[in-house]
């Protein structure tokens, strides 16, 4: 059975490459930089949180890891970044075609 940290970044690595897919199918120019763009941000993007998640996995201590939880919140604020730029591309996309 998996534990409440396994569930939420399973959740925030699958809200991140929502995001990343949001954002590619939004822009208009779908040419392969885009496409290896996307793919070197989205692993730059989730990095330093699989990284922490190994090391927690590792670590013996019962206390809290400060920088696990940073991690997170940095990854979340970049899924963020990403859900929203994707969103005004869109908007701005609908506007100019009608």
């Amino acid at each position: 059975m998996m534990d409440r940290l396994t569930w939420e970044a399973l959740l925030t690595f699958v809200l991140l490459v929502i995001g990343f897919i949001s954002l590619y199918a939004a822009i208009h120019k779908r040419t392969n930089f885009a496409r290896y763009s996307m793919t070197v941000l989205l692993i730059a993007s989730g990095a330093p949180l699989a990284v922490m998640l190994v090391l927690e996995s590792r670590r013996d201590a019962l206390d809290a890891n400060i920088g696990l939880g940073m991690a997170f919140l940095l990854t979340w604020l970049i899924t963020a970044l990403v859900f929203a730029a994707s969103v005004i591309i869109w908007i701005v996309k609908k506007r100019k075609h009608g």
